[in-house]
């Protein structure tokens, strides 16, 4: 046991109750297991203790690692549907994901570090609900969907209402789906993580912009392409900003980051093929 400075104790993976084991093989199957009272869902656990030790109650642990379509990637030359069980390092790396959107490609395999980016999933990113975690902000700017699985039939719902929610969606979040993409163009910028991370999504004559922090939940903008991106970050909510970075200054560096990135996609578009 660890005493903390404020004389909370902080249990070890030792103090975890006892819980049942289930791993069912397919889809059908785990959102049974998952919707008995106390289930939690385990893929890569590579939070999944983070949370344990912070109190997270559980009765009954439903381990996906057997339910294979959950780590499948479909691109159609369309849509782009990438399962939750699929990991940092193969989802990064996968060249689907690579030939239908390298920029997503690009910003996936510059997260985490190499050890957890073995072991951590797409979906354990998104419903730990973690701030400092960044798929979210990369999803939200793409306008992706979260497709999940419950026991009174599929879910669909955005991002973002993974945060709007005090609950997220029940069931399994069973994949991420990107349609359209080949109208889009997007990039990544995280050189000023953990204060601000910033998105862009070009589609089309819009511009979407997602702005994350380490601190607050991502916020997202969007205006007509070629509106100046400092008037573009003037658009993100005075919730942007917190204690550690102050809403205009998160406005202003998210501008800069934003021109850069747009300075990006125009080099690379005038790059030959």
């Amino acid at each position: 046991m660890l005493l903390l400075p404020t004389g909370m104790v902080a249990p070890t993976q030792r103090t975890v109750p006892h819980f049942t084991l289930e791993r069912p093989t397919s889809t059908a199957g785990a959102v049974s297991a998952g919707a008995a009272p106390g289930a939690v869902y385990a893929q890569g656990c590579s939070d999944l203790f983070a949370q344990f030790r912070e109190g997270l109650s559980c009765d009954t642990l439903v381990s996906l690692e057997r339910v294979s379509s959950l780590g499948a990637v479909e691109w159609d030359g369309s849509t782009l549907e990438i399962g939750s069980g699929v990991d940092h390092h193969a989802g990064s790396r996968h060249p689907l994901v690579r030939a239908a959107l390298p920029g997503l490609a690009d910003g996936w395999g510059r997260i985490a570090t190499e050890r957890i980016r073995r072991r951590a999933s797409l979906g354990g990113n998104l419903m730990a609900r973690r701030t400092r975690y960044e798929m979210s902000v990369m999803l939200d700017a793409l306008g992706a969907r979260l497709d999940f699985e419950t026991t009174l039939g599929p879910v669909t719902v955005p991002p973002d209402a993974l945060w709007d929610r005090s609950e997220p969606p029940g069931g399994l979040l069973r994949a991420v789906r990107i349609t359209n993409v080949p109208q889009v163009w997007f990039g990544y910028e995280r050189s000023m993580r953990p204060l601000l991370t910033v998105a862009a999504a070009v589609r089309a004559d819009t511009v979407t912009m997602t702005v994350g922090s380490e601190y607050t939940r991502p916020f997202t903008v969007a205006a007509p392409l070629g509106t100046d991106p400092a008037e573009l970050a003037a658009r993100l909510p005075d919730a942007v900003g917190d204690a550690a970075g102050t809403a205009r200054y998160r406005r202003h560096v998210a501008g800069v980051l934003l021109g850069r990135l747009l300075e990006r996609r125009t080099f690379e578009k005038g790059s030959p093929r």
